[in-house]
């Protein structure tokens, strides 16, 4: 038998996930090769910012966001996909939108950790799935 390389990659896996009785979003795993990138790009701009700054030194640049913004932009861009039961403030449905979504993120502390949580869960299911296929064969 010969060897083959195969490319196989971890897919974490879109689940919907249920906030409350009348939420539900679906959410992709933390492990979004996307979100991944993102993430690291975010890392690398605030060393750049940091490094303009002298020790003891303390500023902000203009336009700059704090992690954790930066961190709710990057979840509505990459694993919140799309959800159901979302209201605007007069109690209408919302449509999905990346931009609302951050908003959401950014204000609302049970919501991003809700995020965070089901987007780790929803990696570790997607793993002990591709573990379990992978045994089969």
């Amino acid at each position: 038998m010969a060897l083959k390389l195969t490319k196989k990659e971890l897919t974490p896996g879109l689940r919907w996930v249920e906030f409350d009785k009348e939420t539900k979003i679906q959410i992709e795993g933390l492990g979004n090769s996307e979100y991944q990138v993102g993430l690291e790009r975010v890392r690398r701009r605030t060393q750049r910012n940091d490094a303009i700054f002298e020790q003891g030194e303390v500023g902000v640049l203009e336009g700059e966001k704090t992690e954790h913004q930066n961190h709710c932009a990057l979840l509505a861009q990459f694993i919140v996909k799309d959800w159901s039961g979302v209201l605007d403030e007069d109690g209408n449905p919302l449509k999905f939108n990346a931009g609302v979504c951050a908003e959401l993120l950014d204000s609302n502390i049970d919501f991003f950790l809700f995020v965070i949580r089901q987007g780790s869960k929803a990696n570790e299911v997607a793993s002990a799935e591709i573990a379990e296929t992978v045994e089969k064969q």
